[in-house]
This record gives structure tokens, C-alpha cells and sequence, in this order.
């Protein structure tokens, strides 16, 4: 079982900003993030999600995972063929709901997935960046390929 972890900000570029320093810092706590996207909810209503792809991987089911888990928890224009109720995922409404209360338009997150046994550990660990923490257990994740490519790739 995992946890989804996502620390939001007021600013459009802080969650990018996090999401290389957690890169970096690859040990500790970090080192038991399982995947790590940074999001930005331009003022717009777009969505703009940012992850590292292995090129030599040819079927990235863990971005299509990110890409249909960030269109059913954020209303964005162009995305309803993705849209899909959270708890298909394994997410409880509430965190939905607080998601879009720390998401307004112009601002960003970093969200993870955590081991849930890691997650004590990240959630201390996380608070030296700041931000708004918001937290759920998650039941549905593609893991397969992280055994390949390594952590939060």
C-alpha cells in the first residue's frame, strides 16, 4: 500500500523548485519516494505536469497513471476524456476537496507516492520546504515499472 503526498504552493514555480531539490537530495526519507511529479494550476485553469521519462522505456504507464490521477482530482480544460472518479484510485473525496482549496488558479504542488510504511518519515522531512501538506493512502499504483528505471525516475 502507498500514500499520495502533495505539498502545494501559492507560487506557480516553487513546486518545480521542490521537486529538484527532493531529486537531489535522493537519500534519508527521500530515498523511499516510489514517484515524484510537480504540477503547476496556471491562471488560465491549465494543468501542467512535469516528470522525468526514461527515454529507454517505451510504455510509460506510470505517466499515463500521473496524467488520469491529476485530470480526476483538478477540473482543467481539456482533459474530461481523462477525468475519472478518485475513488477509482483508491482516494478519499476529502482530499479532493482539499487539494482544490490549496490549488487555486497561479499556484503549484509536488506530489509523491510514498510507501505508506516511509510516509512518517517523508511528512517530517517534507515540512522543512514549506507549503501546504495535504495526504491519503492511495490503492491503485503502477509499480512494475519503477523496478526498472529506479526511484522516482
Amino acid at each position: 500500500m502507498c500514500d499520495l503526498v502533495a505539498l502545494a504552493y501559492a507560487d506557480e514555480y516553487r513546486g518545480a523548485e521542490v521537486l529538484a531539490m527532493l531529486r537531489r537530495l535522493r537519500t534519508g526519507a527521500f530515498g523511499e519516494v516510489v514517484d515524484a511529479v510537480a504540477l503547476v494550476r496556471r491562471t488560465d485553469w491549465t494543468v501542467l505536469l512535469s516528470r522525468e521519462v526514461d527515454l529507454s522505456v517505451t510504455d510509460d504507464c506510470c505517466l499515463r497513471f500521473w496524467r488520469g490521477l491529476i485530470a480526476s482530482l483538478i477540473v482543467a480544460p481539456g482533459v474530461a476524456s481523462l477525468r475519472g472518479k478518485v475513488l477509482e484510485y483508491g482516494i478519499a473525496p476529502e482530499f479532493e476537496r482539499r487539494l482544490a482549496g490549496v490549488l487555486p488558479p497561479g499556484s503549484s504542488a509536488v506530489m509523491l507516492i510514498v510507501s505508506a510504511a516511509a510516509q512518517a518519515g517523508i511528512t517530517v522531512a517534507l515540512s522543512s520546504f514549506g507549503g501546504t501538506l495535504c495526504e491519503t493512502p492511495i490503492g491503485r499504483f503502477c509499480t512494475h515499472e519503477h523496478q526498472d528505471v529506479g526511484a522516482y525516475a
